[in-house]
């Protein structure tokens, strides 16, 4: 049985021409970076300086108590969080993400471990205390530390509640008399160190071995919550207003994170406590398909059905029609069943019309 033959692409039978790619690389990246540096320098781009727990206090003072109150009675939104900066409130952790049992969030633990009432108030507030040497903030800390877990909630959640009727005057929060213990003091000094601008230095106490800070954990993590969603909102950056998807003023953002943003605008990505986590894996599995789309039965015809590559070949189709080039071809017949069926044979020493560079379109 004689096989029949079919067409081998190779390449090395046709006219060849030097290209130096590397040298293009080079020349190409040298024309980009200079292009970008003289437009970065011409229009500049969007800039805001990082937002501070010093200004959110000088701004929304009210806000900032709430948020550390949040902290001391494990209301807030890093207080109850769950993995990897704790279990939760007494166990009860309100932000753990998970499609039915798959939770990778869980997998690790709790290695960037976060205790919200001595981390962001108390341990704080005995730094300032000492180096201060102010016998009522201490005498304060040491009421709260020795009052027993009920009592401490119970003027936590009255001083929380006052927050709400809060007035600002002269720079300080008012609010209406009540039983609030030492919590009242113990947020006022809070309040008055984050205006300082000494709050983030108290926060990010850690330090290596003593010798250099580094760990910033605690000073990103103080205002997550209403407060950077509130400041977000101002700028039209939030997650429902397609926040990473565009800058804050007039300029393009980055567009690239169009389908994964418009995840978020559109149940469940949009509704579901899990939304990040329903997200990230539809793109990780988008992403997959993409990559493998050569390799799955019935997705990788789809060039065939969807002749995209014409569109971008136009002015080498429309080339081949106007020279009529296609008809002494020894490859007509494949060509024009975009490779679908037998393939035709060519001779060695055949070059097909359409690769003859003498021809050009009229």
């Amino acid at each position: 049985m004689i096989r029949k033959a079919r067409f081998e692409r190779n390449t090395l039978r046709f006219p060849q021409k030097d290209f130096d790619m590397v040298k293009e690389g080079i020349v190409s990246l040298g024309i980009i970076g200079v292009a970008v540096v003289i437009v970065a320098a011409i229009f500049g781009a969007p800039y805001r300086p990082a937002i501070t727990n010093q200004e959110i206090a000088n701004q929304k003072p009210i806000l900032v108590m709430q948020t550390a109150m949040g902290d001391l009675d494990g209301q807030g939104e890093m207080a109850a969080y769950g993995p990897p900066y704790n279990n939760g409130w007494h166990g009860v952790a309100q932000n753990i993400q998970s499609i039915g049992p798959f939770s990778p969030q869980t997998w690790w633990g709790t290695p960037y471990h976060l205790y919200t009432p001595n981390a962001d108030v108390i341990t704080p507030l005995t730094m300032l205390a000492t180096a201060s040497n102010d016998t009522p903030l201490q005498a304060a800390i040491q009421t709260y530390n020795a009052a027993s877990y009920t009592q401490q909630q119970a003027w936590d959640n009255n001083f929380t509640n006052a927050l709400n009727k809060a007035t600002v005057q002269n720079g300080q929060v008012v609010v209406p008399s009540g039983q609030y213990g030492p919590v009242q003091l113990m947020m006022n000094d809070e309040l008055a160190l984050a205006k300082s601008g000494l709050l983030s230095g108290a926060l990010d106490r850690e330090t290596n071995n003593g010798v250099y800070r580094w760990n910033i954990q605690n000073d990103l993590l103080f205002l997550q919550g209403p407060a950077l969603h509130q400041y977000a909102k101002t700028i039209d950056m939030r997650g429902g207003q397609w926040g990473i998807n565009h800058d804050e003023q007039a300029y393009p953002g980055p567009w690239w994170l169009t389908p994964y943003t418009f995840l978020y605008q559109v149940p469940p990505g949009s509704t579901s406590p899990s939304g990040d986590e329903i997200v990230a894996y539809t793109i990780a599995i988008l992403f997959g398909l993409l990559v493998l789309l050569p390799f799955i039965p019935g997705l990788n015809k789809l060039p065939r059905v969807l002749p995209v590559h014409r569109a971008i070949w136009r002015d080498w189709y429309k080339r081949l029609e106007t020279t009529n080039a296609c008809a002494s071809c020894p490859l007509a017949t494949s060509c024009n069943k975009e490779f679908h069926g037998p393939m035709t044979a060519a001779a060695d020493h055949e070059i097909p019309a359409c690769y003859d560079q003498t021809t050009s379109v009229g």
